[in-house]
């Protein structure tokens, strides 16, 4: 038996890198894996190899920055009726030197890194306090 089996994980940021690592090795592990990104074909991809796998996966195009982006996935998960795992991964960087840096690419980065887990937190945090469970 693997050790997720019947387990419920959102993943935002899992269409590259890090977080289609995470996304792929969750699914390994029975878990079935809702991919979160603001870029629908990266995520589509990711969950395509999953299911290829035999895992179960499905892509969410959200921008975890923004509330409606949240409500979004939040709404999707909500019919799963469990959460058990969130990996709020998805991070930017706006590259280049500070002093080059303009206020609005500073700004998408703080949205993306700081309030993006806060929102998406807050978002599954009602569906694991009912169950009681979650991580």
């Amino acid at each position: 038996m693997k050790r997720l089996e019947g387990k419920v994980a959102v993943v935002t940021g899992g269409g590259t890198g890090i977080g289609r690592g995470i996304a792929i090795a969750l699914a390994d592990e029975g878990a079935r894996v809702f991919l979160c990104g603001r870029r629908l074909d990266r995520i589509q991809k990711t969950a395509l190899e999953i299911q290829a796998a035999g895992g179960y996966a499905q892509a969410i195009q959200a921008d975890i920055a923004n509330e409606m982006g949240v409500d979004s996935l939040s709404g999707v998960c909500w019919m799963c009726c469990r959460i058990d795992i969130l990996v709020n991964n998805a991070g930017i960087s706006a590259g280049g030197p500070l002093d080059e840096l303009r206020v609005d690419e500073w700004d998408r980065v703080l949205g993306v890194n700081l309030r993006g887990p806060f929102l998406t937190t807050r978002a599954v945090l009602p569906v694991m306090r009912g169950q009681r469970a979650g991580i």
